[in-house]
């Protein structure tokens, strides 16, 4: 026993050594430092709470080489930022598509803290949080794993290297969150192409509301409640689509919506979509083109 805890110990050492290369501090000029990590050549993604300034970025790499680094993009609703840097670095190993993290397996968090230097704690994937964007799922891992003040923006791996998701203890405020490698892929792709990350945009404020249980009988709906339109913005996607003020939407391409966040996860920009409503009493299906939201 004591032969194979050496090993899988000497194991998880050279995981952090490895994954050290793949690691950078990121310096923006403030008080406050974050980690960041080498996603493919020359580009680095970190958070974007960590990095306050648009300009005079540096980054630290894994032999103290000081780099400027320029701004990409933020996405301030993920915490994420993309910089560029015009060295070769040593990009992270990052999962096949279809791996998904499990509740109790090991977690390793490995990050560049400020001046700690590089630094690594263990503990176990605490919980998985399912989300999904446009239909593709994601997700928010939460660890046991203590990270300190800088750690935002580092690596959570598993204990065979696949990379699990990009730290973020500002979303666990000061706890072990991690954003889930799919989501932050997405991410980053989109601030390469676009510099920030355009999302579906429909024109439309709604309210949620009970769904009367006649109405429920008569259509076979499982759901309560649907959104209310109580706006339809003149010339969005919905007002071509031909929603009006005062429809009920019950579902998104066939997803039931009982409360906003539901369009927000399907609904991506330049993509089709079908929207059921109740009007009048009566259930209606209109298909339309999402929009970009406004920058």
């Amino acid at each position: 026993m004591s032969n194979e805890l050496s090993s899988f110990s000497d194991a998880l050492a050279a995981l952090v050594s490895t994954t050290g290369n793949s690691l950078v501090r990121v310096d923006d000029g403030t008080r406050l430092t974050a980690s960041g990590l080498v996603w493919e050549p020359g580009v680095i993604v970190t958070t974007s709470h960590g990095t306050e300034r648009d300009e005079e970025l540096f980054v630290i790499t894994h032999d103290g080489t000081r780099l400027p680094a320029t701004l990409v993009g933020r996405d301030p609703e993920t915490d994420l930022a993309a910089l560029r840097v015009t060295a070769n670095l040593a990009p992270i190993s990052r999962p096949v598509e279809s791996f998904e993290p499990r509740l109790g397996q090991l977690a390793l968090a490995v990050s560049r803290p400020g001046d700690y230097g590089l630094v690594a704690t263990l503990g176990l994937v605490a919980s998985v949080q399912a989300t999904q964007t446009a239909g593709t799922p994601e997700y928010i891992v939460s660890t046991d794993a203590d990270l300190y003040p800088g750690s935002s923006g580092g690596a959570l791996l598993a204990a065979d290297g696949t990379l699990i998701g990009l730290l973020n203890r500002g979303f666990g405020r000061g706890l072990g969150v991690a954003l889930g490698t799919p989501l932050v892929a997405r991410v980053v792709a989109a601030l390469l192409q676009h510099g920030r990350v355009p999302r579906g945009y429909l024109g439309l404020k709604m309210q949620c509301v009970a769904l009367p249980d006649a109405l429920r009988v008569t259509h076979s709906l499982a759901q309560e409640s649907g959104l209310l339109v109580i706006h339809v913005e003149p010339g969005s996607a919905a007002d071509a689509t031909g929603v009006l003020m005062g429809d009920t939407l019950i579902s998104l391409d066939g997803a039931p919506l009982d409360d906003v966040s539901g369009i927000r996860e399907r609904l991506a920009a330049g993509r089709t979509f079908t929207l059921e409503l109740l009007r009048g009493g009566n259930r209606h299906t209109f298909s339309g083109t999402a929009a970009a939201s406004p920058a």
